[in-house]
């Protein structure tokens, strides 16, 4: 994956792809091209069919080079505001065309962040988990553990990036 990196690294460096800026009243701001965890990559460039072309020649050389291969029926290009002739750049890619807001990795991706709507999954899995607590013969201290080891893990993950509002909690 490093290699990969690399690769989208070096297209940045020589101008083939751009991604976003994060201070853009900075002249030597900060460019996020991409950003990985563990097998998974998140790239981002400008809706042009050159920039489409040249992250598909990364992606061969990638294949190529370290014998992996990237499951291109779990690849989708997710559009931000208006792209014109998205199908077309997917099709260049290889991926397929996603809406926003989606889950990834567990989190809500292009949602309001202060929106309930996020939460809802969150709050579905304790149901489930609680559900099948409550089938299970389990004793009072049993439960006070599950709830305690569990629980609170499930929530906990989304609140470190989000706000739980109080009618979650």
């Amino acid at each position: 994956m490093e290699g990969l990196s690399n690769l989208i690294r070096t297209a940045q460096m020589k101008g083939w792809v751009g991604g976003f800026r994060v201070d853009n009243s900075a002249q030597n701001g900060l460019e996020i091209t991409h950003l990985q965890y563990a097998d998974d990559t998140l790239i981002f460039c400008e809706a042009m069919t050159e920039q489409m072309l040249i992250l598909r020649v990364i992606f061969i050389i990638f294949e190529a080079v370290f014998g992996l291969h990237i499951n291109w029926g779990k690849s989708f290009i997710y559009p931000i505001n208006e792209v014109a002739q998205v199908e077309n750049l997917a099709g260049v890619l290889g991926g397929r065309v996603g809406e926003l807001p989606t889950i990834y990795l567990g989190m809500p991706l292009g949602g309001k962040s202060k929106s309930i709507g996020i939460w809802n999954g969150v709050i579905e899995k304790c149901e489930k988990k609680l559900t099948n607590w409550k089938s299970q013969y389990l004793s009072r201290g049993g439960r006070l553990t599950m709830v305690n080891s569990v629980l609170d893990a499930i929530p906990a993950y989304m609140m470190s990036v989000f706000p739980a509002p109080d009618n979650v909690i």
